[in-house]
């Protein structure tokens, strides 16, 4: 038919968090897919730590460069600079790192310019961007979540910078979901599952990757947002496909042109 969607009734799992689905949702029903969210994981301010964020967030005089790894961690790190009263011109000296486009147009709201973002949007990439663009010992401010991989604040005091890592959010498990999840298995009534980090691949699996699922599993075409995120579900014996580009739009095309292909087109 002239007006089917490319993926016309395609059931599209979202394991992302409850706060960051409908983009996802929006995108995959325009295609005419049916968006089924389980988000496995909560994301939430890191409270237990407010004093220290205070506290850095009143002494933003101190750094030469802030540097965010997601788009939460701005959304997070500005709901504290308005908490505390500070304002936005407190960043105008920093030189602004980001590890993403999507990450870079959040740190607009700030005011801020990003004037170092790497090629490939990977911590290891945006690492090599800093020490390539920023003077020796330069202080340096990372803004990021609990579960982000410790590599990027590593690599940069490997590299004889001053580190400040500041988890803004917390990331946490939701088990609750799981019946849900399980039932869709074991009916077979999932064509794709998307992974947007290798969390979400941690948080699915400890739950899901049971032995009499695993015959369900393989019958399902799983899609990560990147490199980091597709060597996690690797870890876990399953193989995925994955866009060149790691943004939710790419997984997205990707998933049409996985259609197609099966139907030749």
């Amino acid at each position: 038919m002239a007006d089917r969607l490319p993926l016309q009734g395609k059931r599209v799992l979202i394991t992302r968090a409850k706060a960051q689905v409908q983009e996802f949702i929006d995108k995959i029903e325009a295609a005419g897919g049916i968006a089924i969210p389980a988000p496995l994981l909560e994301i939430r301010a890191n409270d237990k730590q407010e004093q220290m964020i205070k506290t850095t967030i009143l002494h933003l005089k101190n750094y030469d460069c802030i540097v965010f790894t997601s788009a939460n961690g701005v959304s997070f790190f500005k709901s504290y600079l308005d908490k505390f009263n500070v304002s936005y011109s407190n960043l105008s000296h920093l030189i602004a790192a980001s590890v993403g486009s999507k990450t870079s147009k959040q740190m607009e709201k700030l005011g801020l310019r990003v004037s170092i973002i790497p090629e490939e949007f990977v911590a290891e990439k945006l690492a090599e961007s800093l020490s390539e663009n920023l003077p020796e010992h330069s202080r340096i401010l990372a803004i990021r979540g609990n579960l982000a991989r410790p590599t990027l604040v590593t690599e940069l005091k490997q590299k004889g910078f001053s580190v400040t890592d500041l988890v803004v959010y917390e990331t946490i498990h939701k088990m609750d979901e799981a019946e849900k999840l399980i039932k869709y298995l074991q009916q077979d009534e999932l064509d794709f599952i998307t992974f947007t980090s290798s969390s979400t691949v941690d948080s699915f699996m400890k739950v899901l990757n049971q032995k009499e699922l695993q015959d369900n599993l393989r019958k399902v075409v799983f899609v990560c947002i990147g490199p980091i995120t597709n060597d996690k579900l690797n870890d876990y014996g399953y193989n995925g496909i994955m866009p060149h580009s790691y943004t939710i739009d790419a997984m997205v095309k990707l998933m049409i042109e996985h259609e197609m292909s099966k139907e030749g087109l």
